[in-house]
């Protein structure tokens, strides 16, 4: 379920309204059940929609409440009994189509901040709710129903969102961008970073590219600093999550719906796509990445410009690409070096 602070929901539609949206072919008779929003295989209720078609998720189609789900014809007998279903040629597009009829308003963006009508207090929005000890420096735009906590310093020109709360204690730098977000306490969050922006979603085909509503949020735990020069995008349909005490180096990119585990360490230019989780204690080396709906095991090191491609377990070190444990990624470069008859530029 979308956060009703950030987000305008239509709806609800009825099976057979849904059906005939994107010419799919339901497999019950009683089509006049009433669909309330659209949700991922694993955490749908029973009034929502979901949709597969990637078989490594068959075990979240085993287990999901899920009112309806759109599956290819080919693929229903992985489906629980208790489900209804419409049967499409491309579940990915037509699951773009029913969640941008859901969510128009997010298909392009609106306003940052939202005002009401007019401004005041010099760009602070007059629903906003900031605590008297809290700072708001010249030229910072404060958005409807904003709420900021004690003792906290919004610095110039930085954007605070509609609906945004940012918690006591907190730090957010000159030129930040904040929006769809919930922020903890004693947070830093250094100059030029932005948060809470559209993740990078489309489903693809030959006839071009629709764009797929981000209605998750961001969310980042007490005691997290983040670096200048950061982007940090809100989830597709679940919330993209920073828990406590991690820190985040400058310019690193952490894509939508990606899972960040207490006290984690990310280097500077790290680059996380889409659905990446890392788990406690989890350090990214500079210019490492990962690529997405994979897991770093809690205790991972991985060491700088290396490129993780699988899930990995818990405790190792990393290097490379593709990646390998540390040692035998030294034995292979030694190994590389032995071969090559030009040892002078590699030393």
């Amino acid at each position: 379920m979308s956060d009703p602070r950030f987000f305008e929901k239509s709806g609800p539609f009825s099976l057979i309204e849904i059906a005939n949206l994107i010419n799919g072919d339901l497999s019950c008779e009683n089509d006049g059940i009433l669909i309330e929003d659209i949700s991922t295989l694993k955490i749908a209720k029973d009034n929502e929609i979901t949709f597969f078609q990637d078989l490594s998720y068959k075990s979240d189609l085993g287990k999901t409440k899920a009112a309806v789900c759109l599956i290819k014809k080919e693929h229903k007998d992985y489906a629980p009994e208790n489900i209804d279903l419409i049967f499409s040629s491309n579940p990915y597009m037509d699951f773009t189509l029913i969640s941008q009829s859901f969510y128009p308003n997010e298909i392009f963006p609106k306003s940052t901040s939202s005002f009401e009508k007019s401004l005041l207090n010099n760009g602070v929005d007059h629903t906003a709710v900031i605590d008297s000890t809290s700072v708001i420096e010249k030229g910072a735009i404060i958005g409807a129903n904003v709420v900021i906590g004690k003792n906290s310093t919004i610095s110039s020109n930085a954007v605070i969102g509609k609906g945004v709360e940012i918690g006591s204690n907190s730090f957010i730098g000159a030129n930040v961008t904040i929006t769809h977000s919930i922020i903890g306490k004693n947070i830093i969050i250094h100059q030029g970073t932005s948060i809470g922006q559209d993740g990078f979603g489309f489903a693809m085909s030959s006839e071009g590219h629709k764009k797929i509503p981000q209605v998750g949020r961001v969310l980042i735990k007490d005691n997290v600093e983040i670096g200048a020069n950061c982007s940090i995008d809100r989830g597709s349909i679940q919330d993209t999550v920073i828990k406590k005490g991690t820190k985040i180096d400058n310019l690193v990119h952490i894509a939508h719906n990606c899972v960040i585990g207490e006290n984690c360490i990310i280097a500077g230019m790290v680059g996380l796509a889409g659905s990446t989780t890392l788990e406690d204690f989890v350090v990214m080396g500079a210019k490492s990445g990962a690529v997405g709906h994979i897991t770093i095991g809690k205790g991972s090191q991985i060491a700088a410009k290396a490129g993780v491609s699988k899930t990995l377990p818990p405790g190792k070190i990393w290097a490379g690409f593709p990646i390998r444990e540390i040692d035998l990624w030294k034995k292979d470069l030694s190994q590389i070096r032995k071969l090559s008859k030009d040892k002078k530029n590699d030393k």
